[in-house]
């Protein structure tokens, strides 16, 4: 497969219906999740008596404006959610529309992911199960780990904590990484098959399984798509350092309020490559998909690479076929 040329086509795609962008912001925010960099945190021995006694006080004198703000919050997120499921199944069928060399409607978009939404919220929570199981396991040993310490004793509270982490944290970050692999793979297959073969979740997501183990190219190109992740984290971590810096000096200096508006200014500045690099993510797993299904037509300049070549220099044309004689035409007379 030319992988080359999937991300190549899925750029075009990407740069020419630039109202997929939309999509590709909710789509892209919300499979994102919370990694990438890290966060900057004040200890307590670094913040003043006095401020901390400033934020107790706001936080008291505020109760009321801090509980509706935490509300306002929750439901923001809830609705940001639901969006970001109906935007990956309608970039999925607007960057279908494109590849088939049709203009995508956004509007039309929309429907169709609101339409595939049941569809695509199951198709990632049985995909996030096996994520959850792990989860599951891991709380346990924390959980008994830090209670045994408690009881026993601070000293030995960290070398059982380390103990256990020499381990399992081998194990743990193998299965957490197998996971990963397997179902980022899967997902994104058995979303198309969803939204563009019109199918019920369970056989998307059997056929996405049997499409990995069956050597179609989705791991290979999974690790293509790395490249341009990488890529991309680096732009926006170059993009958001100018406002990350100064952030952190206000913040040492106490001026909050300051140093939440950069800090709101900079998350504005990356709304625009996120949604870029959201619909360019998708597009080429769209790409990749109609490839490896067949639905892929071959473009101008595959055509025109498998054309039949004329016949060298010196070498005469064939003449045109001849009738036979009892089939060849009167002479006019």
């Amino acid at each position: 497969m030319d992988h080359l040329g999937v991300l190549k086509k899925a750029w075009r795609i990407t740069w020419r219906y630039k109202a997929l962008w939309v999509l590709g912001l909710f789509a892209g925010a919300g499979s994102a999740g919370s990694g990438g960099g890290g966060s900057w945190q004040a200890g307590d021995d670094e913040l003043s008596p006095g401020a901390g006694r400033q934020i107790e006080a706001w936080l008291t004198d505020n109760m009321v404006l801090v509980v509706v703000l935490a509300g306002f919050l929750v439901v923001l997120a809830l609705l940001f959610w639901i969006l970001s499921l109906a935007a990956q199944g309608g970039l999925v069928w607007g960057a279908n529309e494109a590849a088939e060399a049709r203009k995508p409607a956004l509007r039309t978009a929309w429907g169709v992911g609101f339409n595939r939404w049941g569809r695509t919220f199951m198709i990632n929570f049985v995909l996030g199960i096996p994520m959850l199981v792990l989860a599951l396991v891991i709380a346990p040993i924390v959980i008994t780990a830090g209670v045994a310490g408690f009881l026993i004793g601070e000293e030995a509270a960290g070398l059982a904590a380390i103990g256990g982490l020499c381990f399992a944290l081998p194990i743990v970050i193998v299965l957490v990484v197998a996971v990963s692999v397997v179902t980022g793979i899967i997902n994104p297959l058995a979303l198309r098959y969803g939204v563009l073969h019109d199918i019920t979740f369970g056989e998307a997501i059997r056929r996405g399984w049997h499409d990995l183990w069956g050597k179609r190219g989705a791991f290979v190109f999974w690790l293509v798509m790395l490249l341009p992740g990488i890529a991309a984290g680096i732009i926006m971590v170059l993009l958001m350092l100018p406002f990350l810096i100064p952030a952190i000096v206000m913040i040492a200096g106490e001026r909050f309020a300051m140093a939440t508006g950069v800090f709101l200014l900079g998350g504005l500045l990356m709304l625009l490559p996120t949604a870029i690099y959201g619909t360019f993510a998708s597009s080429a797993w769209t790409v990749f998909f109609r490839t490896m299904t067949g639905m892929e037509t071959p473009s101008i300049d595959t055509a025109v690479q498998y054309a039949p070549s004329p016949p060298p220099a010196g070498t005469a044309a064939p003449a045109a076929p001849t009738l036979p004689a009892e089939e060849a035409p009167p002479a006019d007379e």
